[in-house]
Parts: C-alpha cells; sequence; structure tokens
C-alpha cells in the first residue's frame, strides 16, 4: 500500500514538474515572450523529463503488484495448509463419505437429515468432488463441508 502511495505522489509531482516548466517556457528572463521554437523545445525538454518520470513510476508500480501477487500467493498457500492441518487432525482425515452414518453426516456444517439421506443414496463416491456432480449439494453447500470430507 506505502508503494502505491508513493507511486501516486511521484506521478504527481511529475506533473507539477511539467507544469512548471511549461509556465517557465512562457517567460524568459527579461519578462518578454520567447520565440515559437524555443517554447516548443522548452515543452520537449519537459515532456522528455516526464516521461522518464512516468517510466520509472510504472516499473516501480510493476514491482510493487509482482510483490503483491506473491503476497497474496502466500497468505492463500497458508490458509490452505491451515484447512489441510485441520482435515489431518482431530477428525483422522475427515468424515468419510462412502461409510459414514446419517448422524455423521449431520454433523457437518449446514448438513440436514434430508442432505445426509441423498448423501447415503449416492454412494458410492470416487472423490468428495462427487458430491456436486451428482447433483447432492450445491457448489456452495460443498465448499462449507470440503475440508471436513473424505473419500477411502
Amino acid at each position: 500500500m506505502r508503494s502505491f502511495w508513493n507511486l501516486g505522489i511521484r506521478l504527481m509531482a511529475a506533473a507539477g514538474i511539467c507544469a512548471a516548466l511549461v509556465w517557465v517556457a512562457s517567460c524568459n528572463a527579461n519578462g518578454k515572450p520567447e520565440s515559437d521554437q524555443q517554447i516548443r523545445q522548452q515543452a520537449q525538454d519537459a515532456t522528455e523529463k516526464a516521461k522518464v518520470a512516468a517510466d520509472k513510476a510504472a516499473a516501480e508500480a510493476r514491482v510493487a503488484a509482482a510483490n503483491a501477487e506473491r503476497e497474496a500467493n502466500d497468505v492463500a498457500a497458508g490458509v490452505k495448509a491451515g484447512l489441510g492441518d485441520k482435515k489431518a487432525g482431530g477428525k483422522g482425515g475427515g468424515v468419510d463419505l462412502n461409510s459414514a452414518s446419517r448422524a455423521t453426516l449431520e454433523t457437518l456444517p449446514g448438513v440436514t437429515a434430508a442432505t445426509a439421506r441423498r448423501i447415503e443414496a449416492n454412494r458410492p463416491y470416487d472423490s468428495t468432488r462427487d458430491l456436486v456432480r451428482k447433483g447432492v449439494v450445491s457448489s456452495a453447500e460443498y465448499d462449507r463441508i470440503a475440508g471436513d470430507v473424505t473419500v477411502k
């Protein structure tokens, strides 16, 4: 976030420098208007300086975006590992969809008696994702229980 703030400040500074140079370009030391050629040259110089500053800011933005993407991927990997640890922890690998009783299935988040009956009725399962493929639960329902179920 700080790097995006710095980027904004630098872009505003570059724009300010351009505006100041254009203003200065309109006058010379004795206060008389300069020739069109001189004004054009000064505007060109100011634009070239602004372009260099903008290129530098863009490069910094690319670096900041790459860092943000890496950090987001690290967070996602941590969440995934945390969910994996939960699954491998207290439930001994999760509830087996092919052998769990209705009562055990009903302990899963959001699984009602009717859902537990549908799970039993559609056995056997080759993977936990078969719950969605066979239309037993919706994708949202599956997402709630995915970390707590397994197929053995």
